[in-house]
């Protein structure tokens, strides 16, 4: 008796473990290792991916972090490069104990990027997805891009039809309510409906988020090459036109008595050697700018004091 007692004890126990981990899955989602093509480097891949982790948390689910996401599925590379499709999607689910999944692919063209982001539930099937273009952006704008499709989906998972909170209070129930209030019929103002939406994701009574882009810096190194292209051209063309300057142009054996004609090339030379010492000049100078550019390191302190505190800034150059 006390051993069937006993086990009956171990199964509720067990049945509350379960319960409680199905209960902490539900609102687990795990960002997958977003796919990049053509394919980048891991430290760009796992950039993006916790850019899609830190937009993902906006929505207020629990997010699997995504170094224990790549820690989990990275014993496989089936696992590591799942895309959605196929049975890979449970799996994972199963591997990070999550009920919802995120894929994101991303497109690189040059500068331009594409991302396209999908929910899934455990079986693979989509939930909701959103995009989100950068064109002619820096590795730093693509990776706000990525967190802004994050935001958007976490948006999205929270208008689903499941995940919509219980209604604080139900109508209770009246029995044989009393006739309403005869009362003149009083014609409404028909109200302009609000645009349409094609997005579901995003609310148009909020402002569109405020993109900051970074200044761009000057493109010293391009330009130095370019006047120092421009100044061995001058050089290497100027100086042979000052070399023929007087010089006969025909073959005679006597071509300085018989030739009638001589190379008057003294202007052309003088002004493309000018260019040339003056295109060599200014590489010089852009090569030193794009030096110091690249060199700064600016540096700000605060100190506290007694009656305050000190700021100091410096920089190496």
């Amino acid at each position: 008796m006390r051993g069937l007692q006993s086990a009956l004890t171990l199964l509720g126990f067990g049945a509350c473990l379960l319960n409680a981990a199905s209960a902490s899955a539900s609102g687990r989602i795990g960002a997958l290792v977003p796919q990049i093509k053509p394919q980048a480097a891991p430290e760009v891949r796992d950039r993006f991916h916790e850019a899609v982790t830190r937009g993902l948390q906006s929505g207020g689910d629990e997010v699997v972090a995504a170094a224990e996401v790549r820690l989990r599925l990275g014993a496989t590379e089936e696992m590591l490069n799942c895309a959605g499709s196929g049975g890979c999607v449970a799996r994972a689910a199963q591997a990070l104990r999550v009920e919802r999944v995120v894929t994101t692919d991303i497109d690189v063209s040059g500068k331009d990027y594409t991302v396209r982001m999908r929910l899934l539930d455990a079986v693979g099937r989509e939930l909701a997805k959103a995009d989100e273009p950068c064109d002619i952006c820096t590795l730093k704008e693509a990776d706000e891009a990525v967190a802004r499709a994050a935001s958007k989906l976490a948006a999205a998972a929270r208008a689903l039809p499941g995940d919509a909170p219980p209604s604080s209070s139900t109508p209770s129930t009246v029995e044989n309510p009393p006739p309403p209030p005869k009362s003149e019929t009083v014609p409404m103002k028909a109200e302009p409906m609000p645009p349409k939406v094609d997005n579901p994701a995003v609310n148009p009574s909020e402002p569109a988020p405020l993109v900051r882009r970074e200044k761009k810096a000057f493109p010293w190194r391009p330009v130095a090459i370019a006047s120092l292209a421009v100044g061995l051209v001058g050089v290497v063309v100027g100086i042979p036109l000052l070399a023929i300057d007087g010089q006969p142009t025909c073959n005679s054996p006597n071509p300085r008595m018989s030739c009638p004609e001589v190379y008057n090339t003294v202007g052309g030379g003088a002004a493309m050697l000018t260019v040339g010492l003056a295109g060599v000049a200014a590489s010089g100078a852009l090569f030193y700018f794009d030096h110091r550019a690249r060199k700064a390191r600016p540096t700000v302190m605060l100190t506290p004091t007694q009656g305050g505190v000190y700021l100091s800034a410096g920089g190496h150059f």
